[in-house]
């Protein structure tokens, strides 16, 4: 038997990777401390990988560790050879690899390391390895050698790493700092992977800071681990193929642009090419409220319709594999698009002012003078929070085979 154990582990897409992998079967083991020591002890199994919060409590269960491994006193794989417990760590390999993937350069800067537990340790000795000019630990526990989290906003770090599971499914509000207290960040990174984008990465891309979450890492380091259980050696392209795999499994495609501007068009027929479920918002909405968009702002008024956005952007956010189709107003509200940027990427349906539409059932764009307003308010916003920008002014399926190829 081989799997991941763990406590919690709802979140977990390591099933979905080591399956995709290798075709064999592999479990979600979720176990609280007490099953955790029992477990151990049966040595019931033939791999299994380790995380939270148990990459330091097998330690006293294993036979032999790896020199990688004793030298970050953390175990996130162990084989079973014929009752012989052997510890690994692949974390250090994933974590690198995630960083040269995405070009962030670590040699010469001050590196902020959020959390002091199993994954802190491999992530330490990378950015070392790597030669950062300054690390700091950042513990709520006041452990030796690190700072608390308030000393953080002194010490001007140029790259966040955060190893804590704050922001993890299903408590993806969470998040450890305030990015907007630091001056020089240039940099923040979370290997925390669902949701795809964690507020604490979310935050930072809307303030123009790059950021990314710990997906690739997680893919990485998975693949790291049949080197160690099945003695096969990494292939670079297999990661790459599994992580764009995953990615298109969990991501959904959300669309965003002006009214009449060919979302749900688009929508549909990506959803038919794709095979994925299609969501459109607007309609939704109007299920929800009992009436039409029109009649509700004309009763209710237009910010009491942007918090009906913001509610559905919320049951969305851990939606996964689904083409959303928005209204033209949904960026005007920065909290909607971060609970559709959690697992979405924004795609920004760019069609050209005289092409679109006036429409007596849209009550803010009811007039050529409406319509003109409103594309000079939000054309610039819709930039702003679009991963990807299409233009669709030309041939509809050229736009849609666009997408699809943007989206890999």
């Amino acid at each position: 038997m081989r799997g991941v154990i763990g406590y919690p582990l709802g979140h977990s897409y390591s099933k979905d990777i080591h399956e995709y992998l290798t075709n064999k079967p592999y479990q979600i083991i979720e176990l609280d401390e007490e099953k955790f020591h029992d477990f151990m002890k049966e040595k019931n199994f033939s791999c299994i990988n380790v995380t939270i919060p148990y990459k330091q409590m097998v330690i006293p269960y294993l036979d032999k560790i790896d020199d990688l491994a004793l030298k970050l006193d953390a175990i996130n794989c162990i084989v079973n050879k014929d009752g012989t417990l052997i510890g690994y760590n692949s974390d250090y390999y994933g974590f690198k690899l995630m960083l040269e993937a995405n070009e962030i350069v670590v040699k010469d800067k001050i590196v902020a390391i959020l959390g002091n537990g199993g994954a802190s340790k491999a992530v330490y000795e990378v950015v070392k390895d790597m030669q950062a000019k300054k690390i700091y630990i950042v513990d709520r526990n006041n452990q030796p050698n690190t700072i608390n989290y308030e000393e953080i906003y002194h010490k001007n770090p140029q790259i966040i790493i955060n190893t804590t599971p704050v922001g993890m499914f299903p408590n993806n509000d969470g998040c450890i700092i305030d990015v907007e207290r630091f001056n020089d960040l240039e940099c923040v990174v979370d290997i925390v992977y669902n949701p795809i984008r964690t507020k604490l990465v979310i935050d930072a891309n809307n303030l123009g800071i790059k950021a990314i979450g710990g997906l690739e890492m997680l893919v990485a380091q998975a693949v790291k681990a049949l080197e160690f259980f099945d003695d096969i050696p990494v292939n670079i392209s297999k990661i790459e193929e599994c992580y764009k795999k995953l990615l298109n499994d969990k991501q959904n495609i959300v669309l965003i642009g002006m009214p009449s501007g060919g979302k749900t068009t688009i929508a549909n027929i990506l959803g038919k090419k794709m095979q994925r479920e299609v969501l459109e918002m607007d309609d939704l909405i109007t299920q929800k409220i009992g009436m039409s968009i029109k009649t509700y702002i004309e009763q209710f008024g237009e910010e009491a319709f942007r918090k009906q956005e913001i509610e559905m952007a919320k049951e969305f956010r851990n939606h996964h594999h689904s083409i959303i189709s928005c209204g033209g107003g949904m960026i005007l509200k920065q909290e909607s698009m971060n609970y559709l940027k959690e697992n979405g990427c924004i795609i920004f349906i760019d069609r050209d002012l005289e092409k679109l539409i006036i429409s007596d059932d849209r009550p803010l764009s009811n007039t050529k003078e409406k319509l003109n307003q409103l594309y000079q308010q939000r054309y610039d916003l819709y930039r702003k929070y679009s991963d990807i920008i299409i233009d669709n002014n030309g041939d509809l399926d050229k736009t849609v085979d666009s997408i699809i190829e943007s989206v890999g």
